[in-house]
C-alpha cells in the first residue's frame, strides 16, 4: 500500500503546502515514515557471493606461455587459404545465429533506453470535451449548478518527475548498460564461435580429404595386389582362396573410398549450413590449403590477460555487476518515493470559454508515497536480487574455470600431439620399409601371401592415423584460438 502524504494544486480546496509542512502532524508522520524505513531488516539475508580472483586459480604450470601475440579479430588469415576467408566472411554476414545475438542486442539497447528516461521529466499533452449533467442533489444549491447538459473541456500540459533520492533510477541505468555491454559481449562471442565452428567443419573437411588420399592409396595397393595374386594363380602359384582373400580386401577398399566420398558431400552439407546458405554452395568447395607453419601459441601472463579476451567471461562479469546494481535498486524500493508533480492549462464549462479570462488552471508541488505494508512483496523482491547476484557470480566464477580448462585442454593435446606425431611418422615410415621387403620376398617365393597382406594391413593402418594427426593440428589450432577468445579484447 502506497500512502501519498502531500501535494498542492493551484485550484484545490485545501491547505497551501507551506502550511502542510508546517503542521506538526504531517511532519511527524513524515518524519516517523522516514524512521520506518531506516528500520527495514537486511540483516538476515546472508553474506554475498564474491567473484573469485583469478591469483587464487592455480594455472602457471599448465599454462607456461612464451611472448607470442594474442590471436588477432582476423585470425583465419594466418592459414593463408582464400577459401576460408570467403567462407568466414560469409557466414559472418548472413549467419542466422548471428541474427539471434543481434536482436538480443537491439532488446537490451532498448531495455537501458527505457531506464535512463526515468531519470528524466515525464511531459504528456491531455485534451478531452464530455457532454454532461451535473446533479442539482450533490450538496450545492441548485441555483449555482449548470442547468441541463454543458460540454465540459479540459486541456492541460501535465509534468511528472521522479526525484531519485535513493539513486534508484541510477542504480537501474547502471544495470541496464553493464546489461548491455553484457549482449555486446554475446554478440561477440557468437561471432567468434561461428567464425571457429566454420574453421573447425573446414578441419574436418581437410581430414575428409587427407583420409580419401589415405583409401585411394590403399585401393592402388589393393588392386596391385590382386593383379599380382591373379598372375601368380594362372601359374600356379597361389590357390583360389588366397585370391579370394584379396579380392574380398579390394572390395573393402572400395567401399572405404565410397564412406569417405559421402562424408566429403555431408560436411560440405554442414559448412554450407553454418553460412545460412542451401546446399548446393557446399558443392562449390574445393579441397583445403592450409598452411600451418605458423601456428598459435600461449601468450604470456595468460590467466590475467585471458578475464579481457574471453567474451563470455566478459559477459558473465558484466551481469554480476548488473546483478548487484539491482540489489540497490531492490532497497531503495523501501524508502519514500519522491515526485515533483506539475501541470498548465486551461478548463471550462462550454467551449467557447475555454479560452477566456479566468480558465487557465496550473499546479505544482512534491508527491511522497511509503510503502507501509505489502505483504513481504518488497522483501521477497530484495531476497530474489541478492539471489540473483549469488548466481550471477558464481556462473562468472564457473566461466572463468572453464575458459582456463579450455586452454589448458588444448595446450595438454597439443604437447601430446607432438610426440604423437614423430613416432606415427617413424611407424609409417618403417610400416612403408616393411611392406617393400615382404613383398620383394614374396614375389621371390621366400614368404607367403598372409605376410603381405598383414603388411598392408599394418601400412594402411599408420598411414591413416599419420592423416588424422596431421589434421588434428588444424583442429586444435582453431581450438586453441577459440580458448583464447578469438582475438576480442575489453578493457578490464
Amino acid at each position: 500500500m502506497q500512502v501519498p502524504l502531500f501535494s498542492h494544486n493551484s485550484n484545490a480546496r485545501g491547505v497551501r503546502l507551506d502550511a502542510l509542512l508546517r503542521h506538526t502532524p504531517i511532519a511527524l508522520a513524515a518524519s516517523a515514515m522516514l524512521a520506518l524505513a531506516g528500520c527495514a531488516p537486511f540483516s538476515d539475508i546472508g553474506e554475498r557471493a564474491q567473484p573469485k580472483a583469478i591469483e587464487t586459480y592455480q594455472s602457471s604450470a599448465s599454462l607456461a606461455g612464451n611472448n607470442v601475440a594474442w590471436p588477432q579479430d582476423s585470425w583465419w588469415n594466418v592459414y593463408g587459404d582464400p577459401q576460408l576467408d570467403a567462407l568466414i566472411a560469409e557466414g559472418l554476414q548472413g549467419a542466422p545465429s548471428l541474427a539471434v545475438a543481434q536482436a538480443r542486442l537491439l532488446k537490451a539497447e532498448g531495455s537501458a533506453q527505457q531506464q535512463g528516461a526515468a531519470l528524466t521529466p515525464d511531459i504528456t499533452g491531455n485534451a478531452s470535451l464530455s457532454h454532461m449533467k451535473q446533479s442539482y442533489n450533490d450538496g450545492f444549491p441548485p441555483a449555482y449548478v449548470p442547468q441541463g447538459y454543458n460540454n465540459s473541456t479540459h486541456t492541460s500540459i501535465d509534468m511528472s518527475y521522479e526525484i531519485d533520492f535513493w539513486g534508484k533510477n541510477r542504480a537501474a541505468l547502471a544495470a541496464a548498460t553493464s546489461d548491455l555491454e553484457a549482449a555486446r559481449a554475446d554478440a561477440a562471442q557468437a561471432r567468434i564461435t561461428l567464425a571457429t565452428s566454420i574453421a573447425s567443419a573446414y578441419a574436418e573437411l581437410d581430414n575428409l580429404y587427407r583420409q580419401r588420399d589415405t583409401d585411394e592409396a590403399a585401393l592402388k595397393v589393393r588392386v596391385e595386389t590382386l593383379t599380382l595374386f591373379q598372375q601368380r594363380r594362372l601359374n600356379g602359384l597361389e590357390t583360389e582362396g588366397s585370391v579370394k582373400q584379396v579380392e574380398a580386401r579390394r572390395a573393402m577398399a572400395e567401399a572405404d573410398l565410397l564412406s569417405v566420398e559421402e562424408s566429403i558431400g555431408l560436411q560440405r552439407n554442414k559448412i554450407a549450413a553454418l553460412l545460412g546458405a542451401g546446399p548446393d554452395r557446399g558443392r562449390q568447395l574445393t579441397r583445403p590449403v592450409i598452411d600451418l607453419s605458423k601456428p598459435f601459441g600461449l601468450p604470456a601472463e595468460l590467466p590475467a590477460n585471458l578475464l579481457g579476451r574471453r567474451p563470455d567471461i566478459v559477459a558473465a562479469r558484466l551481469r554480476a555487476e548488473a546483478a548487484a546494481k539491482q540489489i540497490k535498486v531492490a532497497r531503495a524500493q523501501f524508502y519514500p518515493n519522491v515526485n515533483l508533480k506539475a501541470y498548465i492549462g486551461f478548463e471550462s464549462l462550454g467551449t467557447t470559454m475555454l479560452k477566456a479570462a479566468g480558465s487557465d488552471i496550473g499546479g505544482i508541488g512534491p508527491a511522497i508515497s511509503l510503502p507501509i505494508f505489502e505483504g513481504g512483496r518488497l522483501r521477497g523482491q530484495f531476497r530474489s536480487a541478492s539471489a540473483n547476484y549469488d548466481e550471477a557470480v558464481a556462473n562468472y566464477n564457473s566461466a572463468v574455470t572453464q575458459a582456463l580448462q579450455d586452454v589448458a585442454d588444448v595446450a595438454v593435446s597439443e604437447n601430446a600431439l607432438s610426440g604423437r606425431l614423430a613416432r606415427v611418422e617413424a611407424a609409417a615410415h618403417a610400416a612403408q620399409e616393411a611392406y617393400r621387403i615382404i613383398n620383394e620376398r614374396y614375389q621371390g617365393g621366400l614368404t607367403n601371401y598372409l605376410d603381405v597382406l598383414n603388411a598392408q594391413d599394418a601400412l594402411l593402418t599408420n598411414l591413416r592415423e599419420l592423416s588424422n594427426l596431421q589434421s588434428r593440428m588444424f583442429t586444435l589450432d582453431v581450438a586453441l584460438v577459440r580458448a583464447l577468445g578469438g582475438g576480442y579484447q575489453h578493457a578490464i
